[in-house]
């Protein structure tokens, strides 16, 4: 795996005792995988967060107690943008809630937390029942994650530094703040074709899309009109209709 130096950031939990549990679905810019499957980078919103996406480093940390990688694994590092350890699809749970999946360990993020410091750490789990989070739009293309433990209690996904304080839940601002998370599209599988052996793949790189496994497809922004495919795209909706579908892609 490649990285650069790492941080001693990882992802925790903030406590929320005032939101409800309400099921809610996630907003229309991200995509659940199902036949064709999202694969995500996942940014902290924070003001100078942007490039660190969340990292499965389970087994790739030299010297640390490899129990303790699996549970508090979830760490935010300026990998490469192909690098399969910072990249998540999500898929649906029960009652509305996403489910998050590392592509190169298929660990799920669980919303079960053990204590580190100041702070309940998330866990890494290979099952494959994790309840997932409920997601919610922030605006700004920031979105917030919630889940609810045992204890009945909703605790939101939030950055979370070794050794500090507790952060308070922030009061205003949220799409820029410590709960808000981007997420940044890095490829686009057509499951159903790769079993059918013509499968086909999107891939989002520098803002760029391309497509792989058919010549044939053409790239139209919101409004319909033809783009073209060589250049970097503005933030924004897109559509890339292939010869059996139509997807959706939304350039942060």
């Amino acid at each position: 795996m490649k990285h650069k130096t790492i941080r001693s950031v990882f992802v925790g939990f903030t406590l929320l005792t005032s939101l409800s549990v309400g099921a809610q679905e996630p907003g229309m810019e991200l995509q659940l995988s199902n036949d064709v499957v999202y694969w995500y980078r996942i940014c902290n919103a924070l003001p100078g967060m942007e490039g660190y996406a969340m990292t499965d480093l389970n087994g790739a940390v030299p010297g640390e107690d490899q129990e303790d990688v699996l549970r508090v694994a979830v760490y935010l590092l300026p990998t490469e943008t192909e690098d399969y350890r910072s990249q998540w699809k999500l898929t649906a749970g029960e009652e509305g809630r996403a489910i998050l999946t590392n592509r190169a360990t298929g660990s799920q993020i669980s919303n079960h937390s053990s204590e580190n410091g100041n702070h309940n750490v998330t866990w890494l789990t290979f099952s494959s029942d994790a309840p997932g989070f409920s997601v919610t739009s922030l605006g700004d293309g920031a979105f917030r994650l919630v889940g609810v433990e045992d204890d009945g209690v909703n605790r939101c996904l939030a950055l979370a530094e070794s050794g500090s304080e507790a952060q308070a839940y922030p009061a205003s601002g949220e799409s820029a703040s410590v709960v808000g998370w981007k997420f940044f599209p890095v490829e686009i599988e057509d499951a159903v074709g790769s079993l059918k052996g013509s499968g086909t793949t999107i891939r989002v790189q520098r803002r760029r899309i391309s497509v792989s496994g058919t010549p044939e497809w053409q790239l139209f922004n919101a409004s319909g009109e033809e783009m073209p495919r060589t250049v970097p795209l503005a933030t924004g909706v897109y559509l890339v209709k292939l010869p059996q579908r139509t997807i959706k892609i939304a350039i942060q």
